[in-house]
């Protein structure tokens, strides 16, 4: 069974944008409050990052889930409104 992920919070240079970064062995699938499937960056040695830019909605969200084919577990959602001041 794979572990329930944790999402890692980066800040970037620039205050409307941050990092999240999923890092695990796993498949790493990617969404947003939307459903929508977004695509990762890969990050070394394990792992994918996406960019979020401050979209001013504090309700949007975004998960990662691992999924290694026998089991999938999802993230507890990240908020726009904790990365954003």
């Amino acid at each position: 069974r794979v572990p329930k992920p944790v999402i890692e919070i980066e800040a970037s240079d620039n205050p409307d944008f941050v990092y999240l970064i999923c890092e695990y062995s796993e498949t790493i699938i990617w969404k947003n409050s939307a459903g929508e499937t977004l695509t990762g960056s890969p990050i070394t040695p394990k792992g994918e990052s996406i960019t979020v830019k401050n979209k001013g909605n504090p309700e949007n969200f975004y998960t990662c889930t691992l999924d290694n084919g026998a089991s999938e577990e999802t993230s507890d959602p990240v908020y726009e409104r904790d990365l954003f001041d």
